[in-house]
């Protein structure tokens, strides 16, 4: 059986800060989660997963500035 883990403050903001910036497997992986729980904890939030594009360009580069707690260090 597994076991849930519930979410702490830190993980949602995380979460908050890194959605539409990261792809969905990389907020995941830096949360500790699937894929899935990440998405189901950002369609509870109503925050969207899809990366926004600038220009042709999808923005991996904002994702590579946020740093080890999802905040930026651009």
């Amino acid at each position: 059986m597994t076991s849930l883990r519930r979410w702490t403050a830190d993980e949602v903001e995380k979460l908050k800060t890194m959605a539409q910036k990261c792809p969905a497997a990389k907020i995941a992986a830096e949360l500790g989660r699937g894929r899935s729980a990440a998405a189901v904890k950002a369609h509870e939030l109503k925050l969207s997963l899809r990366m926004h594009r600038q220009g042709n360009v999808v923005g991996r580069e904002t994702c590579s500035k946020l740093g080890p707690a999802g905040m930026d260090l651009g």
